[in-house]
């Protein structure tokens, strides 16, 4: 194998990796999909329809997951791709957690109608601002093999 060979194999993979990288990326439709539904999902609580809502609203999540898989043409596990995407998700599933314990605190234990509600306002709000940005930190990653 000489220099040109190997350039040759170098500059394969990269090109490979680009295609990849453009392949993670969601389309707009999955990330605000997710965050909608995550918020009605908690408003359905706050207005004691969970029974039935959740499940219904589970499958809707199920059905997006499957469909952006169709889509991209790509089964990868988005938030925990890479090391950076990893660190954003877990900010993402603290803060979310935080404000869910908050908004059930609020609701069942003070008495403040909608809290959950609220609570899964601001969830969703960060299910698609994060998961944009994990998009992205995934795409440059694979692009810089990370």
């Amino acid at each position: 194998m000489d220099a040109r060979s190997a350039r040759e194999a170098l500059d394969t993979i990269t090109a490979s990796r680009a295609r990849e990288a453009a392949h993670v990326t969601s389309p707009w439709w999955y990330h605000v999909g997710m965050g909608a539904t995550l918020a009605l999902l908690f408003l359905s609580v706050s207005l004691r329809k969970g029974s039935w809502a959740v499940p219904l609203l589970v499958g809707v999540m199920i059905l997006l997951d499957l469909a952006v898989r169709r889509t991209t043409g790509v089964s990868f596990a988005r938030y925990t791709a890479t090391p950076r995407a990893t660190m954003l998700f877990g900010i993402y599933a603290m803060t979310s957690v935080l404000a869910i314990v908050t908004g059930m605190y609020l609701e069942y234990g003070a008495g403040v109608h909608w809290a959950i509600a609220g609570a899964g306002l601001v969830v969703g709000v960060l299910t698609i601002v994060l998961g944009f940005r994990v998009d992205a930190v995934a795409r440059h990653d694979i692009r810089a093999e990370r």
